[in-house]
């Protein structure tokens, strides 16, 4: 594994790679890349990935993150812009603009992509496939837990929409702020009693101590607003075109993208590529189920591979 923060669009990015790192000389005719969910922390992957590239063997594996959703080590000379006067750069818009940048400046264009879209990162790949640019690198997208449509109808979007943001507005800010005022001793075991008592493994806890920062989290919160107002019926336009290279895969616990989603998909789109888990992964799969999902994307990849 490899990472490194690299500015796409001036902006420091946090990617990881497997296989081979972003400024080598590409000798693969593919590589896959993951654009993670909101948090967009590329360090909750890190398992999913490397699984991943190890079951694949030849290929590439990348993970970029959300543009401002994860910053630079103190130290570094690279600073995040703050979201006050740059929302342009951290919403909706923006962290497809970054993702573009990304792919055009690092993947060659007659390598094809295996393009992984988690959560919000799978309605991302539907904006990038109206970059005819883009679209024409892509080998097949895998869409995952796709909060690609009605995500207020949700019922974690109605938690989110009539709960976490009133309560976010008046004390987040001041939360998080006073969260890290605490030392570093004590906000990791703050963090880990919490991953304790839901099961997270303890690997997650520099990721999760990153998250926690007042800069960071009110990124990831002003994207996760900007989704709730953004993300309403299904693109159908860009479903019907790009169906020969969409695979869709719901799950049956998700609170984000309930069962209902996925019957209506098939019912509309009956030649549709789409898959119900059987196996009870969350919709955050890579907290616990990172290996799982990695052995069933491998199988997918595997049918979809250049001839």
């Amino acid at each position: 594994m490899q990472e490194a923060y690299v500015n796409i669009n001036s902006i420091p990015t946090h990617i990881f790679t497997w296989g081979r790192w972003i400024e080598e000389t590409i000798t693969e005719k593919e590589i896959v890349i993951c654009i993670t969910g909101n948090p967009g922390l590329p360090g909750f992957y890190t398992e999913f990935a490397g699984t991943l590239q190890k079951e694949l063997g030849d290929l590439p594996v990348w993970v970029i993150g959300h543009a401002g959703h994860d910053d630079p080590p103190e130290a570094s000379i690279r600073e995040v812009p703050q979201l006050s006067g740059n929302e342009e750069l951290f919403n909706l818009d923006g962290q497809i603009r970054h993702k573009i940048a990304f792919i055009e400046k690092y993947v060659p264009s007659d390598v094809k992509i295996h393009l992984i879209g988690h959560s919000i990162g799978a309605w991302m790949i539907l904006q990038l496939l109206e970059n005819e640019r883009i679209r024409s690198r892509i080998q097949k997208c895998y869409m995952l837990f796709p909060t690609v449509e009605r995500m207020m109808e949700s019922p974690n979007g109605w938690v989110f929409t009539k709960v976490v943001m009133p309560l976010y507005s008046v004390f987040g800010y001041i939360f998080f702020s006073f969260f890290n005022f605490l030392p570093v001793w004590l906000r990791l075991m703050l963090i880990q009693i919490y991953f304790l008592i839901f099961s997270i493994p303890r690997q997650f806890l520099g990721t999760a101590l990153k998250y926690s920062k007042p800069s960071v989290a009110e990124k990831v919160v002003f994207l996760a607003d900007d989704e709730m107002a953004r993300v309403r019926g299904i693109q159908r336009e860009i479903v019907e075109q790009n169906l020969d290279i969409l695979k869709f895969y719901y799950g049956t616990t998700d609170g984000w993208v309930p069962v209902s989603y996925y019957e209506q998909l098939k019912k509309d789109y009956p030649k549709v590529d789409a898959q119900l888990d059987t196996k009870k992964i969350d919709h955050a799969f890579v907290l616990r189920h990172s290996q799982t999902m990695a052995a069933t994307v491998r199988d997918m990849i595997q049918q979809h591979r250049r001839g």
